[in-house]
């Protein structure tokens, strides 16, 4: 405190000096609470079980900041070896040294701006310092246990083992597919063999190859709608999920969602929107799903593909009639009186396109179908949420910052945004059972890795003893000798005796 008083500090400058002690006295806290915890599982241990190998220091990034502690490592007599510590605690969540909160606070700002920003804001609000690339190398970690409890479901799916049907029953499903067009990271080429030579034949050629665009492949399902006390609507049960991976492995994966999160026996009628894509209509007849045309779609394709006011008002009203084949005829009879070569082609690509999708082009409700009734406080709406969730879950955050994206950073990206703003960001992980473990092979015999000693000899107070140097300058030498402890015990370490 006397640091704090000897200084002239405005508020702002005292409130941060205070936060920092406060980080340094937690740190301490967790650093003694974790050493005595690990001595307690020690003390407690099946000794036959696991058997002590040495001390090891570590350091976990919290968001009161860095903290370092040791704890015991152990063999395992059926094999291997471990950290009880780490086991009793759940210290490390798959994401580096990096704790689970921090991690999910890393996640929730890299999901809202930029890994620089977001690095800059950790920075600022919690105890922890970091880069932008170590920001985005958190990221990337979360985002790949997502990726492995995402194929871990697929696989538990595929074989029938899920375990349980989702817990939310409806008896009506409605779900909607889209693509979001997303700009790709350029290409870096090679600097030998023949991009090196093509690189010196033509010296002005860059060496980055632009790869364009690429759909990101994105669908949400929901079981219908609640109106707000404001006279607001929203989709109830709402899961999504994107990927830049193959149609059909985006479907199988997304269908398997649907199956963790909803009672599919209980679903009598499902309803599917789309914008007419090849892909979108198989994946609806696969689920026998009653498919229509996005609305939103129809509506820009007509705005695009006739310019007279008069003839698109025409066209409207033969689709409120319902009349599909009038419009058709509207549209062939606009383009053979058309005066140039231009509009006549618009109004021919809108003939094609409604064309292809004639049998889908009216919505479920325009013909008439029928579903179950809803439940209370339920209703059954006008589909068409997908474009304005393509930019909450999406666009947002991947396509209007000028950005572009490698394909697995970019698939990282877009499917921790679809679960963070439905489902949750941890209602997937950890909710799967794990594979079953590989039995161990018991390992030969070996003089070599006969223990060196057994027990802990007549005096053991060096096994808690801190590491050499702890408190002083560390110079090369010094930091080599504690590299070499943290891998062997003094006791085991070999030495030369003198001539």
């Amino acid at each position: 405190m006397k640091n704090i008083t000897e200084g002239q500090l405005n508020f702002k400058a005292f409130e941060q000096e205070i936060f920092e002690i406060m980080c340094g006295v937690a740190r301490d806290l967790m650093r003694e609470y974790l050493e005595w915890r690990d001595l307690s599982i020690m003390g407690l241990r099946d000794t036959k079980e696991y058997r002590y190998v040495e001390r090891r220091a570590t350091t976990v990034k919290t968001l009161m900041g860095e903290v370092a502690f040791s704890r015991v490592y152990y063999k395992k007599l059926a094999g291997g070896y471990t950290f009880l510590l780490d086991e009793a605690m759940g210290i490390y969540c798959g994401c580096g040294l990096a704790s689970e909160n921090l991690t999910e606070q890393i996640v929730i700002e890299c999901t809202d701006k930029s890994f620089r920003k977001a690095a800059d804001d950790i920075n600022s609000f919690t105890g922890q310092s970091i880069s932008a690339m170590g920001a985005w190398g958190v990221f990337q970690k979360y985002g790949n246990t997502i990726e492995q409890q995402v194929a871990r479901l697929k696989e538990l799916d595929d074989n029938g083992s899920t375990g349980h049907l989702g817990n939310v029953s409806t008896r009506v499903l409605f779900d909607e597919y889209d693509d979001v067009w997303i700009s790709r990271q350029k290409e870096k080429r090679s600097k030998r063999g023949d991009d090196a030579k093509g690189e010196a034949d033509e010296p002005d050629k860059k060496p980055e190859k632009k790869l364009g665009k690429k759909p990101v492949h994105v669908g949400i399902a929901y079981t219908g709608w609640e109106q707000a006390k404001d006279g607001s609507y929203s989709t109830l049960d709402k899961i999504a999920y994107a990927s830049f991976g193959d149609v059909s492995g985006f479907t199988a994966t997304f269908e398997a969602l649907l199956r963790q999160c909803f009672d599919m026996d209980s679903i009598e009628r499902r309803v599917t929107n789309g914008d007419g894509e090849a892909w979108i209509r198989t994946a609806a007849e696969d689920n026998d799903s009653v498919l229509q045309l996005d609305a939103y779609h129809r509506g820009i394709a007509i705005i695009k593909g006739v310019s007279d006011k008069i003839d698109r008002g025409l066209l409207n009203s033969a689709i409120k009639e319902k009349d599909v084949e009038k419009a058709l005829s509207l549209i062939c009879e606009m383009a053979l009186e058309a005066q140039d070569e231009p509009t006549r082609e618009k109004l021919e690509k809108l003939y094609g396109y409604f064309h292809n999708n004639k049998d889908i082009l009216l919505t479920w409700q325009e013909r008439g179908i029928d579903l179950p009734a809803p439940p209370e406080d339920v209703e059954y709406r006008g589909m068409g949420v997908q474009e304005s969730n393509n930019y909450s879950l999406i666009t947002h955050r991947m396509k209007h910052r000028r950005g572009s994206w490698s394909e697995r950073g970019g698939d990282h990206m877009a499917k921790t945004l679809c679960f963070r703003s439905t489902v949750g960001l941890d209602a997937i992980l950890g909710a799967l059972p794990e594979p079953p473990p590989v039995e161990a092979r018991p390992e030969p015999l070996s003089a070599a890795k006969a223990p060196q000693y057994d027990g802990k000899g007549y005096d053991a107070g060096w096994l808690y003893a801190e590491m050499p140097f702890e408190n002083t300058f560390r110079t090369n030498g010094r930091e080599a000798i504690r590299n070499m402890l943290r891998l062997r015990p003094l006791s085991q370490l070999p030495f030369l005796q003198g001539s």
